[in-house]
C-alpha cells in the first residue's frame, strides 16, 4: 500500500485596486474540502490507504504497541537501557499522561475518524462502472473492518469509551462514554458488514489489506472475548474449510522473518517497509509519522528489543521459565518453540547459537548475566549479527491461523467438547514437534494445556495481556511473576483497565465527570 496525500491546496491571491488601495480579498481556488474531493475510486482508494496508515501512527504498530502489550502483559522485562515513560510500563507505575497509552487513544480514534469520513462519503457515492461498484463495495468492506478493530482494541484497554458511529459523531469533542455492551454490539456489526463486503484475497501488489477471513477471525476474537462460544466456534471453523486455505507454515521461524507477508499462516499483520519507495527516514516511529519520516513503514521492534543493539528489554524470567513443562508422564519437558522464541542457555531450552545464516556461519550467542535471556522471535540475528539501524521488515502478526486454532479450541473446551479440542491443539503442537497430548483430561485440566499452549504459541504477539485480562487472572498471575522478578506486586485493581487520558478529561467534560478515582 502507498500512503498518498489526499489533499493538496494552492492558494491564489487576488488583489483589487483603484488609484488606491480599497479592498484585499483572498480567494481560494483550488481548494479540496471533504465533500468535493471524493469523486473516483481512486481519490477513495486514498482515503481508505489513510486509515490504514494509522496502524503506525504512535501509540501503534511502528514502536509503541509491542513495547505496551509486552511490558503489561510481562512477557518482556526491562533492561538499563529502558527509561522514561516505557519504564512505568514495567512496574505498573504510569498514570493518565502516560505517552504510550495517551498516543494509542487518540490513534484508535484516529483510525474512526478517517473510517467514518470514507464511510460517509461512500454513501453518497454511486458509479456506474461495474470495476468501480466492486470498489466500493470492497472499501465499504475495508473501512469497517479498520473501525470495528479500533473499537475492539478500545473496549478491552478501557472498557467504557465514546461511541462514534458516523463522521457527524466523529467531530463531536463532547460525547459520553458509551457502555461496553453497546461497543461490542457495534463491533460485531462492524465485522459483520466487512465479511459481506470483503473479497477473500487480494493481488499481491496489494497484501496487507483486510479480507473476508480477517474480518471472520476478528469477528470470531470478538465473540470469544464476550465469552459467547458456540458463536465463536462457528466463526473460527469457517477459516479451517473451503474457500479459505489458510494452513500453518511449515517452518515456525519463517512466519517471523523479513518474507512472512508471504505465508499462508497469515490472517491479517500490519505490513513493514523500509524505504520501499526510495524515500523515508527509518527513526519516523519518533513522530515523523506521515511528516519527516517519508515514505517508509518498517518496525522499530528488532533494534529495541535486539541484544546486540539497543538492548531496552529481555524476555522475562517467568516466559522462559513457561517453556518447561511436565509432559503427560508426570516427566519434565522442555518445549522446542523456546530455542525458536529466545536466545539463552541450554538449560533453559533457548536458541544457544545465532546468526546461522550469515556469510560468516554460526557465532555462539553469549549467554552471561549481562546478556540473559533475550529476544529471537521477531528479530534478524539469524541473518545477520546487528540491526544497525531501526529498519525491520519483519510485518506484525494480528491473528494468524495458529491463533485461530487455539481459540477454537478454547472455544471447544469452554463449551465442554473437550475431544473436540485435542487435534486442532495438536495440529499446532506438531508444527514445531512437540509432543502431541494423547488426551486433554478434564476441562479444568484442558483449560491449563490451553492457556499455556497460547502463552508458548503467541509469545511476543501481544497477546497475553488481553488473554489474561478476559480469563481473569491478570492481577493475580502478573503479581506473583512480579513478586519473584522485582520483589513487588506493583499490579493493582485499578490497572484491570487502562486509565482515560488527562488531555481527555481536560477537553471533554462529559467524560471528566463519569471519571472515577482520577483513573476510568
Amino acid at each position: 500500500m502507498k500512503s498518498k496525500a489526499i489533499i493538496y491546496l494552492t492558494v491564489s491571491l487576488l488583489l483589487v485596486t483603484s488609484c488606491k488601495l480599497e479592498k484585499l480579498e483572498l480567494k481560494n481556488e483550488n481548494q479540496y474540502s471533504d465533500g468535493s474531493y471524493f469523486t473516483t475510486t481512486t481519490t477513495f482508494n486514498e482515503g481508505v490507504v489513510a486509515a490504514y496508515v494509522c496502524f503506525l501512527h504512535q501509540g501503534m504498530w511502528s514502536r509503541d504497541y509491542y513495547f505496551l502489550y509486552d511490558l503489561l502483559g510481562n512477557e518482556a522485562e526491562r533492561d538499563a537501557p529502558l527509561q522514561g515513560d516505557l519504564l512505568q510500563l514495567h512496574n505498573f507505575s504510569f498514570g493518565t499522561s502516560q505517552a504510550q497509552v495517551v498516543k494509542h487513544w487518540q490513534s484508535n480514534y484516529r483510525q474512526i475518524f478517517r473510517s467514518n469520513l470514507v464511510l460517509d462519503k461512500l454513501a453518497t457515492w454511486n458509479p456506474a462502472l461495474a470495476e468501480d461498484q466492486a470498489a466500493k463495495k470492497q472499501f465499504i468492506g475495508e473501512v469497517s473492518f479498520l473501525r470495528g478493530f479500533a473499537y475492539f482494541r478500545l473496549v478491552n484497554g478501557w472498557g467504557r469509551v465514546p461511541l462514534k458511529p458516523d463522521y457527524e459523531s466523529s467531530k463531536d469533542f463532547f460525547s459520553p462514554r458509551a457502555s461496553t455492551d453497546a461497543v461490542w454490539k457495534f463491533i460485531e456489526a462492524d465485522l459483520i458488514k466487512a465479511q459481506e463486503n470483503l473479497p477473500l484475497s487480494h493481488s499481491s501488489e496489494n497484501l496487507g489489506r483486510a479480507t473476508r477471513g480477517a474480518a471472520t477471525a476478528m469477528l470470531g476474537k470478538v465473540y470469544l472475548y464476550q465469552k459467547k462460544y458456540a458463536q465463536a466456534a462457528a466463526e473460527f471453523t469457517k477459516l479451517t474449510q473451503a474457500p479459505y486455505t489458510y494452513a500453518l507454515n511449515a517452518n515456525f521461524d519463517d512466519q517471523f522473518a523479513p518474507t512472512n507477508g508471504n505465508t499462508a499462516e497469515t490472517i491479517f499483520d500490519i505490513p513493514h517497509k523500509w524505504n520501499g519507495w526510495g524515500v523515508g527516514n527509518g527513526f519516523y516511529m519518533f513522530t515523523g509519522q506521515e511528516t519527516w519520516g517519508g515514505k517508509t513503514t518498517n518496525t522499530g521492534r528488532a533494534m529495541e528489543y535486539g541484544w546486540n543493539d539497543w538492548r531496552n528489554v529481555f524476555i522475562s524470567d517467568a516466559l522462559v521459565k513457561s517453556f518447561i513443562y511436565n509432559d503427560e508422564s508426570g516427566r519434565a519437558y522442555t518445549d522446542p518453540r523456546a530455542k525458536l522464541t529466545f536466545y539463552g542457555n541450554a538449560v533453559s531450552g533457548g536458541d544457544t547459537d545465532y546468526c546461522n545464516q550469515c556469510s560468516g556461519g554460526a557465532k555462539p550467542y553469549p549467554f552471561n548475566a549481562s546478556n540473559g535471556y533475550r529476544w529471537r522471535k521477531y528479530s534478524n540475528y539469524e541473518f545477520k549479527e546487528n540491526e544497525e539501524f531501526p529498519q525491520s521488515e519483519i510485518n506484525s502478526q494480528i491473528v494468524r491461523y495458529a491463533d485461530v486454532l487455539l481459540m477454537l479450541a478454547e472455544a471447544q473446551i469452554e463449551q465442554g467438547n473437550v475431544a473436540a479440542a485435542l487435534p486442532l491443539i495438536n495440529q499446532v503442537r506438531n508444527r514445531v514437534k512437540a509432543f502431541t497430548y494423547a488426551s486433554l483430561g478434564s476441562q479444568e485440566n484442558a483449560r491449563t494445556i490451553i492457556r499455556r499452549e497460547r502463552r508458548l504459541e503467541l509469545a511476543g504477539e501481544q497477546s497475553r495481556y488481553f488473554d489474561l485480562m478476559r480469563w481473569g487472572i491478570a492481577q493475580q498471575t502478573i503479581n506473583a511473576e512480579k513478586q519473584m522478578q522485582i520483589g513487588s506486586q506493583p499490579f493493582q485493581s485499578r490497572n484491570l483497565l487502562l486509565p482515560i487520558p488527562q488531555i481527555e478529561k481536560d477537553v471533554n467534560p462529559a467524560i471528566a465527570a463519569d471519571v472515577v478515582g482520577d483513573w476510568n
